[in-house]
């Protein structure tokens, strides 16, 4: 966890950090430890049979002028009357946002939108 990990960065001299696993059962047997009770609920679908894309950049998010290279996004946002779904396109040159829009759905129409 993020916890353990900042500790064992940080170990005091002289100061033995118990294993992860250790604190995990100690934790079980005392009753405290951490059970998540929703289940993660993202907009990904994973597709065995869908053809992969290309990767284009090729991890180089960094370009000699303006909309060279540009990237998008669709991020899911919780509303007490449903869900809103907002697809934004960055310019890798300075992150601005050149395109944005907002729906009721995640639907080609959006990204259209967008762009």
């Amino acid at each position: 966890t993020r916890m353990y990990q900042a500790l064992m960065l940080k170990q005091p001299e002289n100061v033995d950090i118990p294993s992860e696993r250790t604190v995990y059962r100690v934790m079980e047997y005392i009753g405290i430890s951490h059970h998540p009770r929703r289940k993660p609920n993202g907009i990904t679908k994973a597709d065995r049979e869908a053809q992969k894309s290309e990767d284009l950049l090729k991890r180089d998010f960094k370009p000699e002028e303006p909309l060279a290279k540009c990237v998008t996004d669709i991020t899911e946002i919780k509303a007490s009357d449903g869900k809103l779904y907002v697809s934004a396109v960055f310019d890798c040159f300075d992150s601005s946002v050149v395109g944005l829009a907002m729906d009721t759905n995640m639907k080609a129409p959006l990204c259209a939108r967008t762009l």
